[in-house]
């Protein structure tokens, strides 16, 4: 079984619920197998929805969703805005839409959909994503390069990568934008923000 797969195979359906609280806001939440962090709010995850940029009124969007902790504090932070949240897995697709639901926010969408491909077309204040590191580089590299295309402009790609990766997303992100910015450590994960000048 594997999370960046579209349906996962389990033998039961195991639910959970957690709340938890990210910049003041009081979240609750429902996982299950199946999805990445399937017990808890991850640190990669959750240092990204710390640090991250977002302001009242952009157009946001969540790649890579899982079950919508960015997307859906992204969504708070930007009342005016709109939050656009994207996965591969059909699971997390609906554990999104029901985190939605069940912390009252109306200015989010979730969709289901491999990388870009559900967005064609559609431009954003700023990508989020805490990428599909098992996925493998590839698929990696395409979210960070192809996030270019959906970008508004002076918009920005935010990421939260693993340290022991830190040289090689550095490296992704350098060659693509134009300023890389480290904006958040903790002791295993490193938030990037990466930002096109024109």
């Amino acid at each position: 079984m594997h999370y960046y797969d579209k349906e996962p195979v389990f033998k039961e359906l195991r639910v959970r619920r957690i709340t938890t609280i990210i910049r003041g806001i009081p979240l609750t939440l429902m996982l299950a197998p199946g999805v990445f962090s399937s017990e808890y709010v991850d640190e990669g995850t959750r240092l990204l929805a710390e640090n991250m940029v977002v302001m009242s009124d952009w157009d946001i969007l969540d790649m890579g969703c899982g079950y919508g902790v960015l997307g859906i504090v992204a969504a708070k932070l930007a009342p005016r805005g709109r939050v656009v949240m994207v996965d591969i897995n059909k699971l997390a697709v609906k554990l999104a839409m029901i985190n939605v639901k069940l912390n009252g926010v109306s200015n989010a969408e979730v969709r289901w959909g491999d990388l870009y491909s559900a967005v064609v077309g559609e431009k954003f204040n700023t990508i989020i994503s805490n990428p599909p590191i098992t996925a493998g580089l590839e698929v990696n590299r395409k979210l960070i390069i192809n996030a270019k295309e959906h970008l508004k402009p002076g918009g920005l790609l935010q990421l939260v990568v693993p340290k022991k990766l830190r040289s090689r997303f550095e490296e992704m992100l350098l060659k693509n934008y134009d300023v890389v910015e480290v904006a958040a450590k903790s002791g295993s994960h490193v938030v990037f923000i990466a930002k096109l000048i024109h």
